[in-house]
C-alpha cells in the first residue's frame, strides 16, 4: 500500500494548497497560473464550494482518510474510497471543461493524482466488486452534484465602502473640458469621485441617471465576463445608466500598484493604451473598438492595433498614442485602483455609487442584473 500512500500524499498537500490560497484570498496568485488565470476562474466560481465548505478542504480530508486507511486495510472500504475518486474527478474535470470553460492546472493535477490513486487502490487492494462498493459511491457524488447544482451559492464578488477615494490633484484630467460632470458622493455628502464625460470613455447614454465606474484589464477574463453583464444591463434599462471606463492593466511594467504574488498579465500596458487612445482619437468608434480589444484570443499589441485602423485611420490612432494624455489616464486610474486593491484583490471592480465598489463577478449575469437595478432601483 506504499503507492497508495505516496499518491494520496501528494493529493493531499496539492488540496490543502488550494485550501489555504482560499482562504486566505489569494486566488489569482496561485502559483503557476498565468495568462487568463484558470485557477481564480475555477477557485473563484460557484463550484468550488458545497454548502459553503471549499471542496478543496474536502478533498484534504478526504486524502487524510485514504492515508489512514492504508495503515489498517480495509479493502472494502479502500475499493469505495476508490471509486469515489474516480467519481469526483469525473464531476470536477467536467465542471472544468463544459461549465466554467476555464483550466486550473492544480485542480487538474488533484483530479489527476485521484485517478492515479483510485487504480492504486483497485490493483492492491483486489477486493471484490460488489454492487454496494459501487452504488454506495455514486449515491454520495450525485448528493454533491445535487449540492452544487441546487445548494445555497457562494458569494462570488464582494461590495465594499470606499470612503477612502476622494479628489487629489493628480486626477485633474479626468474632469478637464467639457462634457456633463458625473459626481460620486458619500452619505455624508462628501465629494468623493468626479468624472467629465468629455474626458474619459465610456459606454451608454451621456443622458443617463445612473453611472458606474469600471476598473478593468482588456487580459483578464473576468474583466471580460463583466462586459456581458453590463451589456446585459444596458439592454435592461435603456438610456438610464451609463458605464465610465478605466483601464487598469495588471502589469508592472505601468502598474507599479500591483499587489504582491498577483502575476503580470502579458500586453495588458499596451492594450490599455490602444484603448484610451481609441477614445481620444474618435470617441464615436470607441464602443466597437473595446469590444475588439476584449476579443478572445487575447490580442497582441499589433494586431490589436492593425484591427481598430479597419475604425480609426492609422495618422489618427498614431497620433493619439503620442497624446500625453494617455499616460496622465492612466496614472488617474491607477491611482484609484492602488486604494481599491488594499480592499480586494479581485477584478473587475465596479464603483456603483459612492459607498459602494463591486469586487469580482457575481455569479450569474441575471443576479448582476437584478442587484444594480435594485440599488438604483430601477423597474
Amino acid at each position: 500500500m506504499r503507492i497508495v500512500r505516496t499518491l494520496a500524499f501528494i493529493g493531499f498537500g496539492i488540496s490543502a494548497y488550494l485550501f489555504s490560497m482560499k482562504l486566505s484570498g489569494k486566488i489569482t496568485s496561485v502559483v503557476g497560473c498565468g495568462g487568463e488565470g484558470g485557477c481564480a476562474d475555477v477557485l473563484g466560481s460557484e463550484w468550488s464550494q458545497w454548502f459553503g465548505i471549499p471542496v478543496s478542504a474536502v478533498s484534504a480530508v478526504f486524502y487524510l482518510g485514504v492515508i489512514s486507511l492504508t495503515f489498517k486495510v480495509s479493502k472494502p472500504l479502500l475499493t469505495m474510497a476508490a471509486f469515489l475518486l474516480i467519481g469526483a474527478a469525473v464531476w470536477f474535470m467536467g465542471l472544468q471543461a463544459f461549465v466554467i470553460k476555464s483550466f486550473c492546472p492544480w485542480c487538474f493535477s488533484t483530479h489527476s493524482v485521484g485517478l492515479l490513486t483510485a487504480g492504486a487502490i483497485l490493483w492492491k487492494a483486489r477486493a471484490k466488486i460488489n454492487p454496494t462498493l459501487v452504488v454506495v459511491p455514486l449515491v454520495l457524488i450525485l448528493g454533491l452534484a445535487l449540492g452544487q447544482v441546487y445548494g445555497p451559492k457562494p458569494d462570488t464578488h464582494e461590495v465594499t465602502s470606499e470612503s477612502q477615494i476622494e479628489e487629489r490633484k493628480e486626477v485633474k484630467e479626468q474632469v478637464a473640458g467639457e462634457g456633463r460632470l458625473i459626481t460620486f458622493k458619500a452619505p455624508d455628502g462628501r465629494v468623493l469621485k468626479t468624472f467629465r464625460l468629455g474626458a474619459v470613455p465610456f459606454i451608454g447614454s451621456p443622458d443617463a441617471e445612473h453611472f458606474v465606474v469600471k476598473y478593468f484589464d482588456y487580459t483578464c477574463k473576468s474583466c471580460r465576463l463583466m462586459e456581458e453583464d453590463l451589456e446585459a444591463l444596458l439592454q435592461r434599462y435603456p438610456g438610464k445608466i451609463g458605464v465610465i471606463l478605466m483601464p487598469t492593466p495588471l502589469n508592472r511594467a505601468c502598474n507599479p500598484y500591483l499587489p504582491q504574488g498577483v502575476h503580470d498579465h502579458k500586453d495588458a500596458c499596451e492594450l490599455a493604451r490602444l484603448g484610451l487612445a481609441a477614445w481620444r482619437a474618435q470617441p464615436e468608434s470607441f464602443k466597437k473598438a473595446h469590444e475588439i480589444l476584449f476579443q478572445r484570443p487575447i490580442h497582441s499589441p499589433q494586431s490589436a492595433k492593425t484591427e481598430l485602423e479597419t475604425l480609426i485611420p492609422p495618422a489618427k490612432l498614431d497620433a493619439a498614442l503620442k497624446d500625453p494624455w494617455i499616460g496622465q489616464s492612466l496614472k488617474a486610474g491607477l491611482l484609484d485602483y492602488q486604494l481599491l486593491s488594499s480592499r480586494n484583490i479581485k477584478m473587475p471592480k465596479l464603483i456603483v455609487t459612492g459607498s459602494k465598489t463591486m469586487h469580482g463577478l457575481v455569479s450569474s449575469t441575471g443576479e448582476f442584473v437584478k442587484l444594480i437595478g435594485t440599488e438604483f432601483q430601477l423597474k
